[in-house]
Protein backbone atom coordinates (compact mmCIF):
# COMPACT_ATOMS: atom_id res chain seq x y z
CA UNK A 1 0.00 0.00 0.00
CA UNK A 2 2.87 2.30 0.51
CA UNK A 3 3.98 4.48 -2.51
CA UNK A 4 0.16 5.08 -3.70
CA UNK A 5 0.41 8.71 -4.62
CA UNK A 6 -2.88 9.76 -3.35
CA UNK A 7 -5.01 12.63 -4.92
CA UNK A 8 -6.39 14.97 -2.54
CA UNK A 9 -9.87 16.36 -3.86
CA UNK A 10 -11.42 19.10 -1.73
CA UNK A 11 -15.40 18.90 -2.60
CA UNK A 12 -17.99 20.55 -1.26
CA UNK A 13 -20.00 19.04 2.16
CA UNK A 14 -23.23 17.82 0.27
CA UNK A 15 -20.69 15.75 -2.33
CA UNK A 16 -18.61 14.56 0.77
CA UNK A 17 -21.23 13.53 3.37
CA UNK A 18 -23.25 11.29 0.50
CA UNK A 19 -21.23 7.74 1.13
CA UNK A 20 -19.58 8.74 5.03
CA UNK A 21 -20.80 6.36 6.73
CA UNK A 22 -19.17 3.50 4.88
CA UNK A 23 -15.89 4.81 5.79
CA UNK A 24 -15.07 4.30 9.86
CA UNK A 25 -15.62 8.09 10.49
CA UNK A 26 -15.42 8.60 14.21
CA UNK A 27 -18.10 11.56 15.82
CA UNK A 28 -15.60 14.27 15.30
CA UNK A 29 -15.05 13.49 11.36
CA UNK A 30 -18.72 14.36 10.65
CA UNK A 31 -19.98 16.90 8.40
CA UNK A 32 -22.17 17.70 11.22
CA UNK A 33 -19.25 18.13 13.72
CA UNK A 34 -17.68 20.11 11.79
CA UNK A 35 -20.33 22.52 10.74
CA UNK A 36 -21.10 23.53 14.00
CA UNK A 37 -17.81 24.91 14.88
CA UNK A 38 -17.38 27.38 12.03
CA UNK A 39 -17.30 30.96 12.44
CA UNK A 40 -15.98 33.95 11.35
CA UNK A 41 -12.57 32.93 11.38
CA UNK A 42 -12.94 29.06 10.82
CA UNK A 43 -14.47 27.69 7.56
CA UNK A 44 -15.01 24.25 7.30
CA UNK A 45 -12.93 21.82 4.71
CA UNK A 46 -13.74 18.57 2.90
CA UNK A 47 -11.67 16.41 1.27
CA UNK A 48 -11.43 13.09 0.06
CA UNK A 49 -8.16 10.75 -0.37
CA UNK A 50 -8.36 9.32 -4.09
CA UNK A 51 -6.27 6.74 -6.02
CA UNK A 52 -7.33 5.68 -9.57
CA UNK A 53 -10.73 7.22 -8.91
CA UNK A 54 -11.48 5.44 -5.64
CA UNK A 55 -11.98 7.60 -2.45
CA UNK A 56 -9.78 5.64 -0.19
CA UNK A 57 -9.92 8.12 2.69
CA UNK A 58 -12.01 11.15 4.32
CA UNK A 59 -11.30 13.94 6.40
CA UNK A 60 -13.57 17.02 7.08
CA UNK A 61 -12.11 19.76 9.18
CA UNK A 62 -11.28 23.48 9.66
CA UNK A 63 -9.53 26.58 7.82
CA UNK A 64 -8.78 28.98 10.44
CA UNK A 65 -7.55 32.24 9.87
CA UNK A 66 -4.69 32.94 12.27
CA UNK A 67 -3.88 36.58 11.17
CA UNK A 68 -0.87 37.73 9.27
CA UNK A 69 1.46 36.02 11.92
CA UNK A 70 0.83 32.48 11.61
CA UNK A 71 -1.71 32.58 8.20
CA UNK A 72 -3.91 29.59 7.34
CA UNK A 73 -4.01 26.10 9.15
CA UNK A 74 -5.62 23.07 8.51
CA UNK A 75 -7.09 21.61 11.73
CA UNK A 76 -9.02 18.37 12.35
CA UNK A 77 -10.28 17.28 15.67
CA UNK A 78 -9.60 13.32 14.45
CA UNK A 79 -7.65 12.42 11.18
CA UNK A 80 -8.68 10.21 7.98
CA UNK A 81 -10.96 7.76 7.55
CA UNK A 82 -10.95 4.90 5.62
CA UNK A 83 -13.35 1.97 5.12
CA UNK A 84 -11.61 -0.72 6.95
CA UNK A 85 -8.03 0.26 9.08
CA UNK A 86 -4.69 0.25 7.64
CA UNK A 87 -1.79 1.91 9.07
CA UNK A 88 0.05 2.23 5.03
CA UNK A 89 -3.17 3.71 4.20
CA UNK A 90 -3.47 6.16 6.63
CA UNK A 91 -0.03 7.12 6.61
CA UNK A 92 -0.16 7.94 2.72
CA UNK A 93 -2.83 10.27 3.18
CA UNK A 94 -1.34 12.42 5.68
CA UNK A 95 1.73 12.63 3.28
CA UNK A 96 -0.74 13.46 0.99
CA UNK A 97 -2.32 15.84 3.21
CA UNK A 98 0.90 17.54 3.97
CA UNK A 99 2.04 18.10 0.01
CA UNK A 100 -1.72 19.37 -0.81
CA UNK A 101 -1.17 21.85 2.27
CA UNK A 102 2.17 23.06 0.62
CA UNK A 103 0.49 23.52 -2.74
CA UNK A 104 -2.68 25.54 -1.16
CA UNK A 105 -0.48 27.52 0.70
CA UNK A 106 -1.87 26.35 4.53
CA UNK A 107 1.20 27.17 6.71
CA UNK A 108 0.62 24.22 9.54
CA UNK A 109 -1.48 21.26 10.11
CA UNK A 110 -3.21 19.57 13.17
CA UNK A 111 -4.52 16.45 13.80
CA UNK A 112 -6.23 15.75 17.18
CA UNK A 113 -6.31 12.37 18.49
CA UNK A 114 -10.16 12.30 19.30
CA UNK A 115 -11.82 9.12 18.56
CA UNK A 116 -8.57 8.57 16.35
CA UNK A 117 -8.72 4.89 14.93
CA UNK A 118 -5.12 4.64 15.14
CA UNK A 119 -3.50 1.06 17.05
CA UNK A 120 0.35 2.57 16.81
CA UNK A 121 2.17 5.35 16.85
CA UNK A 122 3.30 5.98 13.27
CA UNK A 123 6.48 7.61 12.20
CA UNK A 124 5.67 9.77 9.64
CA UNK A 125 8.11 12.30 7.80
CA UNK A 126 7.05 16.33 8.36
CA UNK A 127 4.81 15.07 11.14
CA UNK A 128 5.22 15.09 15.25
CA UNK A 129 3.24 12.98 16.95
CA UNK A 130 0.64 13.85 20.36
CA UNK A 131 -1.25 10.85 22.14
CA UNK A 132 -4.45 10.98 24.46
CA UNK A 133 -6.05 8.19 26.72
CA UNK A 134 -9.81 7.73 26.06
CA UNK A 135 -11.99 5.15 28.64
CA UNK A 136 -14.15 3.57 26.20
CA UNK A 137 -17.03 0.90 26.73
CA UNK A 138 -17.43 -0.99 23.87
CA UNK A 139 -20.78 -2.91 23.73
CA UNK A 140 -18.93 -6.08 21.88
CA UNK A 141 -17.17 -6.58 25.05
CA UNK A 142 -20.40 -7.93 26.78
CA UNK A 143 -22.66 -10.99 25.62
CA UNK A 144 -25.99 -9.77 27.98
CA UNK A 145 -25.66 -6.99 29.72
CA UNK A 146 -23.03 -4.09 30.43
CA UNK A 147 -20.94 -4.86 33.49
CA UNK A 148 -20.75 -1.99 35.86
CA UNK A 149 -19.22 -2.41 39.11
CA UNK A 150 -20.67 -2.51 42.52
CA UNK A 151 -19.91 0.95 43.73
CA UNK A 152 -21.77 2.53 40.39
CA UNK A 153 -24.90 0.73 40.85
CA UNK A 154 -25.28 1.35 44.11
CA UNK A 155 -25.08 4.94 43.06
CA UNK A 156 -27.30 4.86 40.29
CA UNK A 157 -29.90 2.83 43.04
CA UNK A 158 -29.54 5.63 45.71
CA UNK A 159 -30.62 8.31 42.74
CA UNK A 160 -33.50 5.57 42.15
CA UNK A 161 -34.69 5.64 45.22
CA UNK A 162 -34.42 9.98 45.28
CA UNK A 163 -37.02 9.65 42.42
CA UNK A 164 -34.40 11.10 39.66
CA UNK A 165 -36.03 10.03 35.99
CA UNK A 166 -34.01 10.01 33.46
CA UNK A 167 -35.01 11.85 30.46
CA UNK A 168 -33.21 12.77 27.04
CA UNK A 169 -33.89 16.31 25.14
CA UNK A 170 -32.70 18.71 22.34
CA UNK A 171 -34.33 21.62 24.43
CA UNK A 172 -32.67 25.24 24.54
CA UNK A 173 -33.82 25.65 28.39
CA UNK A 174 -32.11 22.30 29.25
CA UNK A 175 -28.78 23.43 27.64
CA UNK A 176 -29.36 26.56 29.93
CA UNK A 177 -29.49 24.47 32.45
CA UNK A 178 -26.35 22.22 31.14
CA UNK A 179 -24.62 25.97 31.61
CA UNK A 180 -25.79 26.48 35.23
CA UNK A 181 -24.98 22.95 36.01
CA UNK A 182 -21.48 22.91 34.35
CA UNK A 183 -20.61 26.26 36.55
CA UNK A 184 -21.20 24.57 39.78
CA UNK A 185 -19.50 21.12 38.80
CA UNK A 186 -16.05 23.40 37.74
CA UNK A 187 -16.09 25.19 41.08
CA UNK A 188 -17.04 22.27 42.93
CA UNK A 189 -13.84 20.80 41.23
CA UNK A 190 -11.40 23.91 41.78
CA UNK A 191 -12.44 24.21 45.54
CA UNK A 192 -11.75 20.54 45.73
CA UNK A 193 -8.39 20.13 43.90
CA UNK A 194 -7.11 23.40 43.46
CA UNK A 195 -7.11 23.50 39.71
CA UNK A 196 -9.71 25.62 37.11
CA UNK A 197 -10.22 24.40 33.72
CA UNK A 198 -12.02 25.57 31.25
CA UNK A 199 -15.11 22.61 30.32
CA UNK A 200 -15.15 24.13 26.78
CA UNK A 201 -12.25 22.10 25.68
CA UNK A 202 -12.74 22.04 21.99
CA UNK A 203 -12.01 24.39 19.73
CA UNK A 204 -14.41 26.63 18.88
CA UNK A 205 -17.24 25.01 21.07
CA UNK A 206 -19.27 27.40 22.52
CA UNK A 207 -23.38 27.86 23.39
CA UNK A 208 -23.82 28.89 19.86
CA UNK A 209 -21.97 25.93 18.62
CA UNK A 210 -23.96 23.13 20.83
CA UNK A 211 -27.17 24.64 19.38
CA UNK A 212 -26.43 24.05 15.85
CA UNK A 213 -25.27 20.22 16.91
CA UNK A 214 -28.94 19.87 18.49
CA UNK A 215 -30.22 21.10 15.27
CA UNK A 216 -28.33 19.21 12.97
CA UNK A 217 -29.36 16.08 15.06
CA UNK A 218 -25.87 15.38 16.30
CA UNK A 219 -25.84 16.35 19.54
CA UNK A 220 -28.20 15.17 22.30
CA UNK A 221 -28.95 16.26 26.38
CA UNK A 222 -29.50 13.38 28.82
CA UNK A 223 -30.62 14.16 32.27
CA UNK A 224 -32.18 14.09 35.15
CA UNK A 225 -34.68 15.87 37.31
CA UNK A 226 -36.55 15.17 40.36
CA UNK A 227 -39.72 16.49 41.16
CA UNK A 228 -39.54 18.86 37.71
CA UNK A 229 -36.35 20.10 38.58
CA UNK A 230 -33.27 18.94 36.74
CA UNK A 231 -30.52 18.37 39.22
CA UNK A 232 -27.96 16.88 36.50
CA UNK A 233 -27.66 17.06 32.71
CA UNK A 234 -25.09 15.78 30.10
CA UNK A 235 -24.51 16.87 26.46
CA UNK A 236 -23.54 13.86 24.11
CA UNK A 237 -23.10 13.44 20.68
CA UNK A 238 -24.14 10.22 19.17
CA UNK A 239 -24.05 9.03 15.22
CA UNK A 240 -24.26 5.37 13.88
CA UNK A 241 -23.96 3.66 17.04
CA UNK A 242 -21.35 5.93 18.64
CA UNK A 243 -21.33 7.72 21.53
CA UNK A 244 -19.36 10.63 23.04
CA UNK A 245 -19.92 12.21 26.01
CA UNK A 246 -18.76 16.15 25.47
CA UNK A 247 -20.07 17.52 28.53
CA UNK A 248 -21.45 17.50 32.17
CA UNK A 249 -23.10 19.05 35.35
CA UNK A 250 -24.48 18.37 38.39
CA UNK A 251 -25.79 20.34 41.35
CA UNK A 252 -24.76 19.18 44.77
CA UNK A 253 -28.03 17.14 45.57
CA UNK A 254 -26.94 15.18 42.36
CA UNK A 255 -23.74 14.51 43.98
CA UNK A 256 -24.61 13.13 47.07
CA UNK A 257 -27.80 11.29 45.25
CA UNK A 258 -25.22 9.53 42.71
CA UNK A 259 -27.59 11.10 39.95
CA UNK A 260 -24.45 11.37 37.51
CA UNK A 261 -24.11 7.09 37.54
CA UNK A 262 -27.63 7.00 36.92
CA UNK A 263 -27.55 9.33 34.04
CA UNK A 264 -24.54 6.90 32.76
CA UNK A 265 -26.21 3.68 33.85
CA UNK A 266 -29.14 4.87 31.48
CA UNK A 267 -27.52 6.03 28.33
CA UNK A 268 -25.61 2.73 28.39
CA UNK A 269 -28.14 0.26 29.25
CA UNK A 270 -29.77 1.84 26.13
CA UNK A 271 -26.96 2.12 23.81
CA UNK A 272 -26.77 -1.93 24.13
CA UNK A 273 -29.93 -2.66 23.65
CA UNK A 274 -30.03 -0.88 20.69
CA UNK A 275 -26.73 -2.28 19.66
CA UNK A 276 -24.68 0.79 20.08
CA UNK A 277 -20.97 -0.05 19.17
CA UNK A 278 -19.05 2.24 21.88
CA UNK A 279 -19.75 4.66 24.74
CA UNK A 280 -16.64 6.86 24.38
CA UNK A 281 -16.46 8.57 27.92
CA UNK A 282 -13.57 10.70 26.87
CA UNK A 283 -9.60 11.36 28.61
CA UNK A 284 -9.91 12.74 32.00
CA UNK A 285 -7.02 15.66 33.91
CA UNK A 286 -3.94 14.49 35.71
CA UNK A 287 -3.75 13.15 38.76
CA UNK A 288 -3.40 15.95 40.67
CA UNK A 289 -6.83 17.39 39.47
CA UNK A 290 -9.03 14.17 40.17
CA UNK A 291 -8.22 12.44 37.48
CA UNK A 292 -7.28 9.40 39.45
CA UNK A 293 -11.42 9.18 40.77
CA UNK A 294 -12.77 10.07 37.24
CA UNK A 295 -11.09 7.13 36.06
CA UNK A 296 -12.37 5.32 38.66
CA UNK A 297 -15.61 6.57 38.02
CA UNK A 298 -15.48 5.27 33.88
CA UNK A 299 -14.07 2.30 35.05
CA UNK A 300 -16.57 1.33 37.17
CA UNK A 301 -18.62 1.31 33.81
CA UNK A 302 -17.13 -0.86 32.19
CA UNK A 303 -15.01 0.91 29.80
CA UNK A 304 -11.18 0.19 28.99
CA UNK A 305 -8.58 2.68 28.23
CA UNK A 306 -7.44 3.24 24.69
CA UNK A 307 -4.46 5.03 23.07
CA UNK A 308 -5.18 7.25 20.32
CA UNK A 309 -2.70 9.18 18.23
CA UNK A 310 -2.27 12.91 16.53
CA UNK A 311 0.03 14.46 13.83
CA UNK A 312 0.77 18.09 13.69
CA UNK A 313 2.94 20.02 11.59
CA UNK A 314 5.32 22.76 12.40
CA UNK A 315 5.12 25.92 10.16
CA UNK A 316 5.26 24.99 6.65
CA UNK A 317 5.43 27.89 4.50
CA UNK A 318 7.57 31.51 4.57
CA UNK A 319 7.57 33.32 6.47
CA UNK A 320 5.61 31.74 8.65
CA UNK A 321 8.79 29.10 8.69
CA UNK A 322 10.79 31.08 10.52
CA UNK A 323 8.82 30.99 13.84
CA UNK A 324 9.85 27.37 14.27
CA UNK A 325 13.36 27.82 15.94
CA UNK A 326 10.76 29.55 18.80
CA UNK A 327 8.61 26.13 18.66
CA UNK A 328 11.74 23.99 19.08
CA UNK A 329 12.56 26.30 21.97
CA UNK A 330 9.47 26.18 24.07
CA UNK A 331 10.14 22.06 23.67
CA UNK A 332 13.28 22.20 24.79
CA UNK A 333 13.10 24.58 28.20
CA UNK A 334 13.15 22.49 31.40
CA UNK A 335 10.17 22.35 33.24
CA UNK A 336 10.60 25.70 36.14
CA UNK A 337 8.25 27.93 36.78
CA UNK A 338 10.15 30.89 35.24
CA UNK A 339 10.56 29.39 32.03
CA UNK A 340 7.53 27.95 32.14
CA UNK A 341 5.89 31.88 31.78
CA UNK A 342 7.99 31.81 28.61
CA UNK A 343 7.21 28.53 27.23
CA UNK A 344 3.61 29.67 27.73
CA UNK A 345 4.40 32.94 25.54
CA UNK A 346 5.79 31.09 22.97
CA UNK A 347 3.43 28.44 22.67
CA UNK A 348 1.07 31.62 21.68
CA UNK A 349 2.85 30.82 18.19
CA UNK A 350 2.37 26.98 18.31
CA UNK A 351 -1.37 26.95 18.17
CA UNK A 352 -2.40 22.78 19.54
Amino acid sequence: MKGLNLEVHRVDMDAWRVDMDAFNVGLFNTWQWVSSLTNDFSKDIYLNFVHNGEVLGKVTGLILQKGLLKGQHLYFTSGPALKKWNSDIFAECLKALYHYSLKEGFSRVHIRPFEQEVHEVLDLPNYFSTMAREHVVIYSDFKEKVKFKYGFKQNAKKARKAGAVFKSSRSLEVLDRLFELMDNTRVKRRMKYGHDYDPMYFLNLNKKALTKLLDTGLGILHYAEIDGVIHSAQFNIEHDGRIFALLMGSDDLAYSKGIPSFIDQNISKKAFAERARYYNLGSGPGESEGGLGLQRYKEAQGSRELTRYGYYTYFLTFPYKLLNPLIRLSKALPDNPVLNFGRSAIRLLNFS
